[in-house]
């Protein structure tokens, strides 16, 4: 089962028996069979017809809109079979002020320490590396240390973000500086690195989203990401801890080692985005984001609730089991962090 991610502007994804076909100007550019797609992202001004649509909803595939620029527009989803018993424990958690800081503290504590493993093992892997990592790394060390005794949400997140403003300088010492790369902002991003960030990011909230709704939880009702219309806050709560692991180190390895050139994208100073990334480099970084997501490595339950090896993408889903016991009442919900 695979990704479908359609990329080609102005193409048309229809459908032709069992096989989904992508064709522009009435020439095929792509095709699959159905029973091999597990879900379809569509980037940009690119078209479906209605039987493709009705065909994929059947099959429970869902459809993900992305903007050409690599912001989340909507989804199309198939009938969802909801855990009822389980989002009515999750409602009741919400309510619960204590038990739901408690729970956004390992979130953040998961992502922290996560940041902190990135900036050691790119250390570890080069010959010469900026004083300014390992600093970075030891800073990180000391946000760990006072996420615990945060007693509001408000003082979490700051915590949260002085400690993620302190691991992208850190971040920044470790892409070349052609990149011209100096800090994670994010609306809009200002320059290639940020653009790629901000991409990565959409694209693994769409591969969380669908964990968390297999699972069966409402992924708008958040702990650590209030509750926002139209916002996934629960998808955003359990992505943090995989930001530095999925996203974070592969743009920094596709950077300095030439799989996206800086020449790959389009600097528009009078538009809405100031640099946009080529069809071309989509295609490749979604490539290289896939190639992440199959990643073997060891999960406490990969094997029947015992450690064992499965790819990032089951880790995923793992996490989100992990998450729906912790709020039915079983052990503590511990985030996945890297060694």
């Amino acid at each position: 089962m695979t990704t479908l991610y359609v990329t080609e502007q102005g193409s048309e994804i229809r459908c032709d028996g069992e096989r989904l076909v992508v064709r522009r100007e009435d020439a095929c550019i792509g095709s699959i069979p159905l029973i091999k797609v597990e879900d379809v992202v569509i980037i940009g001004n690119i078209g479906i017809s209605t039987p493709a649509i009705k065909r994929l909803l059947d099959q429970g595939v869902n459809v993900t809109f992305l903007t050409v620029e690599g912001r989340y527009h909507g989804r199309l989803v198939g009938s969802v079979s909801a855990h009822a018993a389980l989002r009515a424990a999750q409602y009741r958690r919400l309510a619960d002020r204590e038990w739901s800081l408690s729970l956004a503290q390992r979130f953040v504590e998961g992502k922290l320490r996560n940041c902190r493993a990135l900036l050691r093992r790119f250390a570890r892997n080069r010959a010469e590396v900026a004083a300014e990592v390992e600093s970075a790394a030891d800073d990180l060390e000391r946000f760990i240390e006072r996420v615990p005794r945060t007693t509001t949400l408000n003082s979490l997140m700051g915590v949260e973000g002085s400690a993620t403003a302190r691991y992208f300088g850190g971040v920044r010492a470790l892409i070349g500086p052609e990149w011209r790369f100096e800090a994670r902002i994010r609306r809009p991003p200002p320059d290639r690195v940020n653009a790629l960030l901000s991409f990565g990011y959409t694209l693994l909230v769409h591969k969380m989203l669908g964990a968390v709704e297999g699972v069966g939880f409402d992924p708008y009702a958040g702990f650590l990401h209030q509750i926002d219309y139209g916002r996934p806050s629960l998808v955003l709560d359990l992505i943090e801890e995989f930001r530095p692991l999925l996203v974070d180190s592969l743009v920094i390895r596709c950077c300095n080692d030439g799989r996206i050139a800086f020449d790959d994208f389009t600097e528009t100073p009078d538009g809405a985005y100031p640099v946009l990334l080529s069809d071309e480099g989509k295609r490749r970084f979604v490539a290289a984001f896939e190639e992440r997501m199959r990643t073997a490595v060891t999960h406490p339950d990969g094997a029947d609730g015992r450690p064992g090896k499965v790819d990032y993408l089951r880790c995923l889903t793992l996490q989100a089991r992990r998450l729906a016991r912790a709020v039915q009442g079983g052990a503590d919900y511990e985030p996945l962090v890297a060694r």
